[in-house]
């Protein structure tokens, strides 16, 4: 309900970009052209690398019956966004999660200027928010080992929306080989299945302009070159992260100098019960203490939120996005973090955070002020335009640790979260 109410607001007030005026780079105009190929508008599939995979969201707007593309979008969109929400705080409460972090959660998944509601509201012709969906599913079936044909369904149906999902599960299949050995075939099966569902898909609908080139590791490889040529936007990184989660990563950063480094890798590292046998062994040779258990979200979360990093940074530059578009498994990893620390610090991250979610402004049409693109660009910045954040970052990173000495971060009650799920 409450996701329903915020996206019909915004809907109220919010520009949508004229297409017809926005620069021919944005992602938008590859999914219009499939929209108009599977709305019986175009007789020819034109779309390029690597848009031209992802036909399950443009297939499905163009199944809506609101007549113009934006509505149709707006509305698949808006169903997918109640639904992503619905399900990711449905299982925050089955985690047990304080109820303060679900609505930090629920707040930075409606409100945050990247989020489900405000950044695809003013640019709605997108597959981003059906992925939201998807991942959430995903992180469900996996961690409460629902049955495997929700997996594969759910499995197939991502890989049709974006052919990140093959990452998805093959991080998935990482993890299930170090962790859960009973379903690690399952995994690197199913992970050889969407690899072959993704050249099918790219042989029935091939890209506008055939290149040996387009292919997913060529992308990364240029993504490594860009920094090879250009290593001055490897420093550019840490502030689109911030500006992604802002003082949410305070959740991971701990208090080294008296609780042992970061909270939700030391807990990962050294109290799941979830381990398999070979993991325990290899653990037991070092020095553990009596920690409460973490669920096994905990392990599967943490592989997810890493290779979301990595795909922020291999991604093409658009960092903010990319990392935002793996929210449920980030966002899970980071209130996992807050639920092993004192009350006070979420409340201070979520304080910290507000300056960093431009509430007090929408983003305007692009199309028709195309110069205020930049000042929606984080990864466009100059060093003196981030330099105030930067500033913030260290005053916000000082008041943490002076709070952490005189308040201390260790939670207050026995950690609740139950360990079998």
């Amino acid at each position: 309900m409450v996701a329903a109410l915020v996206y019909v607001m915004y809907a109220q007030v919010q520009p949508t970009y004229t297409y017809a005026l926005l620069d021919a780079r944005y992602d938008a105009h590859q999914y219009a052209r499939a929209y108009a190929y599977f709305a019986g508008q175009a007789s020819e599939w034109q779309v390029r690398f690597p848009f031209h995979t992802r036909i399950l969201g443009p297939w499905m707007a163009a199944q809506m019956p609101f007549g113009s593309i934006e509505a149709n979008f707006i509305w698949l969109n808006g169903i997918f966004v109640i639904l992503t929400v619905a399900l990711l705080v449905w299982y925050w409460q089955q985690l047990r999660f304080r109820a303060e972090l679900i609505a930090i959660g629920l707040f930075w998944v409606l409100f945050h200027w990247k989020g489900l509601v405000r950044m695809y509201l003013p640019d709605p012709v997108t597959v981003d928010v059906t992925g939201y969906f998807f991942q959430a599913v995903w992180l469900v079936a996996v961690t409460r080992k629902w049955p495997f044909w929700v997996l594969w369904l759910t499995a197939s149906l991502g890989a049709l929306q974006k052919e990140s999902f093959l990452v998805v599960v093959g991080v998935t299949a990482l993890w299930a080989w170090w962790a859960e050995p009973q379903r690690r075939w399952f995994y690197l099966t199913l992970f050889v299945w969407l690899t072959a569902i993704y050249f099918v898909v790219n042989q029935l609908f091939p890209a506008a302009t055939q290149d040996w080139r387009n292919n997913p590791i060529i992308t990364v490889l240029r993504g490594l070159k860009r920094y090879a040529t250009q290593p001055d936007l490897l420093l550019r990184l840490p502030m689109s992260w911030l500006m992604t989660f802002g003082g949410l990563w305070l959740a991971v950063i701990g208090y080294p100098f008296r609780a042992g480094g970061p909270v939700v890798i030391r807990y990962w590292l050294l109290g799941s019960s979830s381990q398999s046998e070979s993991s325990r062994s290899f653990l037991s040779s070092r020095r553990r203490r009596n920690l409460s258990h973490l669920p096994l979200a905990a392990e599967v979360v943490f592989f997810h939120s890493f290779a979301w990093l990595l795909l922020s940074v291999l991604g093409g530059g658009d960092t903010v996005r990319i990392l935002f578009n793996g929210l449920p498994f980030v966002l899970t990893f980071l209130l996992l973090g807050f639920e092993q620390q004192a009350r006070w610090v979420s409340w201070y991250a979520l304080l910290v955070s507000l300056p960093l979610m431009r509430l007090w402004a929408l983003e305007p049409d692009l199309g028709r002020h195309p110069a205020l693109t930049h000042h929606w660009c984080v990864e466009c910045w100059t060093w003196q335009e981030s330099g105030g954040y930067w500033l913030y970052a260290l005053v916000v990173l000082s008041g943490y640790y002076y709070l952490a000495r005189r308040l201390g971060i260790r939670p207050d009650e026995p950690h609740k979260i139950d360990p079998r799920r």
